[in-house]
């Protein structure tokens, strides 16, 4: 599959951790995720776009690696990580705007404050296709409490991205220290990508959509990767269990499902999902529109997200060459401003 557009792509500043932001040791030691992934968040232009080109990459959406400002209970510090790495990306990506773009950070403690942040990127900046959250909002003393944005109070926010026309791309983080402890601890390793970051996605992204921000703001548009948290495959459960005689203040529209908002308003990436029959579930329940292209670099291989070796692509699924994903592509939006 050639002239492949990458979305969910990480990148970080040298300083990053300085700021608050992510520090690589703090994941795993190095060496354990793709050699020496500090090196690797940093650079852009050397290694990067060199597998790019070897893979048939040609065209990446970056941007600062989670939890980035809604990892940082501060609210002036939040803000402050955001303003430095927005500058950053957009010199970044501007080196090679025909390869790359980028994804605008915002803090979301003040959803005012994240709406101006946003339309300084898009206004002020260069090189800005969209914005990304990770996932809630960490604020107070102790950084335990969870700022969510199905909360009306981000409406403003909401209504800039519409208007802007900036898809929203929401993405894992780890959980706050409370959390950690009362649900993950002596189960950590299920704490982030095998469980725990599509757990909490999910709920945040079914939160958004049945409080009726959907509905608010119809030109909106939301992104997750790893093939939809969980969603696709538990969608025909949440929808039932949905039961508006149950649950009569919901405040999603009545006469909509959770299934209906994809393909034009939800959309999924296959960032760190490289299952063949997983990406047919997907299709099948959401509908290829709703399915889009991602790697999840430098947290996972570029060869291994594009791999088009038919040998390797069936060695573990019934599927014939005439049902790949390479043949159900040519159907898939690949322009990540719809």
């Amino acid at each position: 599959m050639l002239n492949k557009i990458a979305l969910e792509e990480a990148w970080s500043i040298p300083d990053a951790g300085s700021l608050g932001g992510f520090e690589p040791g703090s994941l795993a030691p190095k060496g354990v995720i793709g050699g020496d992934l500090g090196a690797n968040l940093i650079d852009v232009h050397g290694t990067r776009l060199q597998q790019m080109d070897e893979n048939g990459v040609d065209f990446m959406v970056l941007s600062l690696v989670s939890a980035g400002p809604q990892g940082v209970p501060d609210k002036e510090a939040a803000e402050k990580l955001a303003r430095v790495a927005n500058d950053k990306l957009s010199e970044e990506v501007m080196k090679n705007p025909k390869r790359f773009a980028g994804l605008a950070s915002v803090s979301m403690h003040d959803p005012s404050q994240a709406s101006q942040e946003l339309r300084r990127c898009w206004n002020d900046l260069t090189g800005f296709v969209g914005v990304i959250l990770n996932d809630f909002q960490s604020a107070g003393a102790d950084g335990n409490t969870m700022l969510y944005y199905d909360d009306a109070s981000y409406d403003t926010f909401w209504k800039t991205a519409e208007e802007l026309n900036a898809p929203v791309y929401i993405h894992p983080r780890s959980a706050t220290p409370e959390i950690t402890e009362k649900m993950w601890k002596g189960r950590e390793h299920l704490a982030f990508s095998a469980l725990g970051y599509a757990n909490r996605v999910n709920m945040h992204l079914l939160g958004i959509i049945t409080a009726g921000v959907l509905d608010r703001f119809p030109s909106l548009k939301l992104v997750i990767g790893h093939m939809g948290e969980h969603i696709p495959y538990d969608l025909y459960r949440i929808d039932h269990k949905l039961n508006r005689a149950r649950f009569p203040h919901m405040h999603m529209r009545k006469d909509r499902l959770v299934r209906d908002y994809f393909g034009t308003q939800v959309f999924v990436t296959t960032s760190g999902h490289f299952s063949t029959p997983a990406l047919l579930c997907a299709v099948a329940e959401i509908g290829v529109e709703a399915c889009m292209f991602s790697i999840d670099y430098p947290f996972e291989s570029i060869p291994n997200g594009v791999d088009s070796d038919p040998t390797k692509t069936f060695k573990h699924s019934r599927l014939t060459p005439s049902q790949t994903p390479q043949s159900i592509s040519n159907s898939i939006k690949s322009d990540f401003m719809f």
